[in-house]
């Protein structure tokens, strides 16, 4: 905070009566004041990066101009808007938002899955995919050729039960490849994803290898990135990361479709945030 211009004065009368010297920064920062033009250096000092400094003495210097307590004009206050504006362009938010932008732009595909579980033998048992603007283009359930993980089935809910008269795989693969291969996809936690088709595909003897060939970006490391990561594997779930973006569930979380959609709403949002800059930017340079 800075000194009343009594507490300055109270101040450098009691420098000016024990002929004290300081450096030009204590000069300034506690007395307002600097060296007067044909004003020597008392001596030098040696500072910690290996160069020196000198000091004056206070009867050698002379009061700053004050600082001006007039409020800023308009065009000032339009320049530092402006300036912040830019700044956050420049964030780690807005460059992943940038990111998102970048995605958006490629008309992807959102997909989500539910499985078996999460070793190397599970299987699709839940596929929802849309496109970029929300629209279901896909939505099945699925009967696996392997039992349900209990710690599975307390999170999604599915059961064997349940999927005993859903179609395998091999009686939707067709159309899944025909919608998904050719086009860039958003998934939330890619690897898991693309990973589970390969197990899914081959649990079946089909071919797995169309899968390799997806164009896939991960909305996990994508919002980790935006927001920051959550846990101690550097990434985010699919709740925090939407709760973090302000989205609102279409949806239970843990089914298909609203996971899915969770992810379109969050990806559309992480993008808007560069999108809202750059519109507040435009309107300010006007």
């Amino acid at each position: 905070m800075d000194k009343s211009m009594e507490e300055l004065e109270t101040a450098r009368a009691e420098a000016l009566e024990k002929d004290q010297c300081f450096s030009k920064g204590r000069l300034r920062d506690e007395f307002r004041m600097k060296p007067k033009p044909d004003a020597e250096p008392v001596t030098f000092y040696k500072n910690g990066y290996g160069g020196k400094f000198g000091v004056y003495k206070i009867s050698d210097c002379v009061p700053m101009k004050a600082r001006s307590t007039k409020p800023p004009s308009e065009k000032q206050k339009r320049a530092r808007a402006i300036l912040a504006v830019k700044a956050k362009l420049n964030s780690k938010e807005a460059k992943t938002s940038s990111k998102a932008v970048r995605w958006l732009d490629e008309t992807p595909l959102f997909l989500d899955t539910e499985t078996t579980g999460l070793d190397d033998q599970a299987q699709i048992i839940e596929l929802a995919i849309s496109d970029a603007q929300g629209t279901i283009l896909l939505e099945t359930k699925l009967r696996p050729s392997v039992s349900i993980d209990p710690e599975a089935e307390d999170v999604h809910g599915l059961t064997i039960e349940f999927l005993a008269n859903a179609p395998t795989w091999p009686e939707v693969s067709d159309q899944v490849r025909k919608i998904l291969c050719g086009r860039a996809l958003v998934i939330f936690n890619a690897d898991f994803d693309t990973r589970m088709f390969r197990q899914t595909a081959a649990a079946y003897g089909e071919p797995v290898e169309w899968v390799s060939e997806l164009k896939t970006h991960c909305a996990m490391y994508l919002a980790a990135d935006a927001f920051g990561p959550t846990n101690r594997h550097g990434s985010i779930s699919l709740a925090d990361a939407v709760d973090f973006a302000g989205v609102t569930w279409r949806g239970a979380a843990h089914g298909a479709v609203a996971d899915t959609l969770a992810t379109v709403d969050l990806v559309q949002a992480i993008g808007n945030i560069r999108r809202n800059l750059e519109t507040e930017l435009a309107a300010l340079e006007e």
